[in-house]
């Protein structure tokens, strides 16, 4: 049996398994939130349909598709099988709830598997997103974290999640972390500006604590730029400056993009100091990619904060006349129950 179910709806139920049976290109923009991609058609199968559509016949178009869907059928049938196995219910949609969701549904349907179709499909969903998220602006007072580079505010960020208070992860949205490196990192994959936007509204829609903790960020992170009003309820929060050791900082950045993933950095990092040639002159980045042959990463590191990141960063650290608290720290867990201290104390 397949029933409709509208997006807010289907959103705010546990028991549905999304499957987005558009092609992976489109389900890599952006989706909706947790749902895996089985597509009908793959991009290349989606090409020659549409080719075929539009330059030689209707007929053999749907004809073509439905020669690649049907071998893809099986497996959906299979999936669809262990997704109930698990009380899950599904849920599918293409881009407007049409022929490619339906097509899926009604063999499904037919092999005896109940199932959802998003009313809309993607499409509402994104209808959804945009129509949501302004009405998020004064819901939180940001506590905004400011530091230098490496002065680990998300490491703090990440232990005050532990501690079970509300974060808000900008440049984990974003999979970016806000400069020339920032992609490297998050292994090289930067959210698009409309996946940012569904897992702002998906983050959004989980905290339910008045005080948010939020480190301070550009109006764009990597390829995501903030909405307005995210951007001044931050500016409206309260500033917290975070200080530690250069040697801390150094270490931070090490675990941050060396040492926190499987795969090899080295020509990524090669790439993004050699587009730092304008700022820090031909002498200065040979040298630097001539120590990256050797893997001497800590003094990369300290090079790049004191002759570009510090210099590049400090109006930003010294606009603000007074914080409203300065931590000085050698250890990220200390740093979090200081703050957790201080939003408590705002309260009193």
């Amino acid at each position: 049996m397949i029933k409709e179910i509208d997006i807010e709806e289907s959103l705010h139920r546990k028991d549905l398994f999304f499957i987005d049976v558009r092609s992976e290109s489109e389900y890599e923009v952006d989706t909706i939130p947790g749902a895996i991609n089985m597509p009908i058609l793959n991009d290349s199968e989606r090409e020659h349909v549409g080719y075929v559509y539009t330059q030689i016949d209707k007929d053999e178009a749907k004809k073509l598709g439905l020669k690649y869907a049907s071998v893809k059928l099986v497996d959906f049938y299979e999936k669809a099988k262990n997704i109930n196995k698990d009380n899950k219910n599904i849920a599918l949609f293409c881009y407007r709830g049409g022929m490619r969701s339906n097509s899926v549904a009604n063999v499904l349907s037919t092999m005896g598997i109940n199932l959802f179709l998003i009313k809309g499909g993607y499409k509402g969903y994104r209808k959804y997103v945009l129509e949501k998220i302004p009405k998020y602006e004064g819901k939180y007072k940001y506590i905004v974290l400011h530091g230098y580079t490496g002065a680990g505010k998300t490491k703090i960020l990440k232990e005050l999640e532990n501690l079970g208070k509300s974060v808000l992860d900008l440049e984990s949205l974003a999979q970016n972390a806000g400069s020339v490196f920032g992609n490297i990192a998050f292994e090289g994959k930067s959210n698009s500006q409309k996946k940012f936007e569904s897992l702002l509204l998906s983050r959004f829609e989980s905290i339910s604590d008045v005080n948010v903790f939020i480190e301070s960020e550009s109006k764009r992170v990597g390829k995501a730029v903030l909405p307005d009003f995210l951007f001044n309820d931050m500016e409206k929060g309260y500033h917290v400056l975070i200080n530690t050791e250069l040697d801390k900082r150094i270490e931070n950045i090490v675990d941050d993009y060396i040492s926190s993933t499987s795969y090899t950095k080295d020509t990524e990092i090669k790439d993004a100091i050699d587009k730092l040639r304008k700022n820090l002159g031909n002498e200065k980045v040979n040298m630097l990619i001539a120590e990256l042959e050797k893997k001497n990463y800590p003094l990369i590191v300290k090079e790049l904060m004191i002759n570009y990141y510090d210099p590049l960063y400090k109006y930003s650290i010294e606009k603000l006349d007074k914080y409203d608290k300065v931590i000085k720290y050698s250890n990220a867990i200390n740093v979090a129950i200081q703050l957790i201290e201080f939003v408590n104390s705002l309260s009193k």
